[in-house]
This record gives C-alpha cells, sequence and structure tokens, in this order.
C-alpha cells in the first residue's frame, strides 16, 4: 500500500513538474528610449580624442559619439529557457540627422544626414536600417558612433541635432552640436 502511494505521488510530481515545464512564458525586458546627445570626437592613431572646430580638421578625421539613456522599465528575470530580450517599448520608427546647413546638392539643409554616415560599435560598421533595429529598438547598449562616408562640398560650421520619432507619434531631439564639416 505505502508503495503504490508512493508510486502515485511521484508520477503526480513527475507529470506536474512536465506541465509546468512546458508552460515556461520568456518575456521582453522593456526599456524606452528617454534621451540623446552627441559628442564629436576626432579620430587619430591612438583612438579618439576631443574635436576641436579649430583644428579644422577634414571630415574623415570626425567620429561622433551617439549617447542613448535608455532605461529599464520592466526586467524579467530570464530562465534557462529564456534568453534576455530588450524591446523598446516605444519603438523609434524614424531616426534624423539634421543640420541648418547645405552638406551638398543631393542633402541640402534639413535632409537626413544619416543616409551618408556608417555606424559603429568600434569593432563592426552597420547601415541606418541594422543600428535602428538592433540598436536603438532591441539592445540596451547606450553608446554607439557614426562617421561620414561622404565630403560636404564645402566648409561650414554645421549645427547637427537627431530627431527621433516614436510609434506613439512623439519626438525627442539631441542637443544641437556645432560641428565644422570641411572636405
Amino acid at each position: 500500500m505505502f508503495r503504490n502511494s508512493f508510486i502515485n505521488t511521484l508520477g503526480v510530481g513527475l507529470s506536474l513538474l512536465l506541465i509546468t515545464s512546458c508552460e515556461t512564458t520568456c518575456k521582453d525586458t522593456l526599456f524606452e528610449l528617454e534621451e540623446l546627445s552627441m559628442v564629436p570626437r576626432t579620430i587619430d592613431g591612438a583612438g579618439n580624442s576631443i574635436w576641436y572646430n579649430d583644428d579644422a580638421l577634414p571630415i574623415d578625421r570626425l567620429i561622433v559619439n551617439i549617447r542613448m539613456v535608455k532605461p529599464v522599465q520592466v526586467l524579467f528575470n530570464p530562465s534557462p529557457e529564456c534568453p534576455l530580450v530588450y524591446k523598446n517599448s516605444n519603438p523609434v520608427t524614424s531616426f534624423q540627422l539634421v543640420s541648418n546647413e547645405d552638406f551638398n546638392d543631393a542633402y541640402p539643409a534639413g535632409s537626413d544626414l544619416f543616409e551618408v554616415v556608417s555606424f559603429s560599435d568600434l569593432t563592426k560598421t552597420y547601415t541606418k536600417e541594422e543600428f535602428v533595429d538592433n540598436f536603438v529598438n532591441e539592445s540596451n547598449f547606450g553608446t554607439f558612433y557614426f562617421t561620414f562616408t561622404e565630403s560636404p562640398e564645402v566648409s561650414e560650421m554645421h549645427s547637427l541635432k537627431i530627431i527621433a520619432r516614436f510609434q506613439d507619434g512623439s519626438t525627442k531631439q539631441s542637443s544641437i552640436i556645432p560641428v565644422l564639416l570641411t572636405p
């Protein structure tokens, strides 16, 4: 009698274990992009350092650090069956870099200059679409960089800002940075 009771208890316990382990509900860790900023830097042989407009360096020496404040709103503890996945609770649908000056004939003032940049984490480069989809909307990474892939037609002091538009229709802008862009 004890043996039958033990076997029944063991059978029920194993069944519950199998049922509950098959019902693991994985949830995303949610964050929201709260703030954007940019810091111009100089590419040199030893890494990058402060960008000085007075140096009038060519645009191929410019690397801009993008900083994104992305606090977690809802943190889910992952189980061994669930990978940790970060998701922007209000995804960015448009991400633009605009200037008050003409870059060239194809990119007049107000155009999206992110069309002529390459994004980087300093180990690999990414397209604008890859950057927005994989790093702005689905990553907790808060620091990234971009470099221009084209040169402006003339040397001009540009006032650059990032404009992010979100799924709910709201927008956020970075502070304006003055950068001398020289061919």
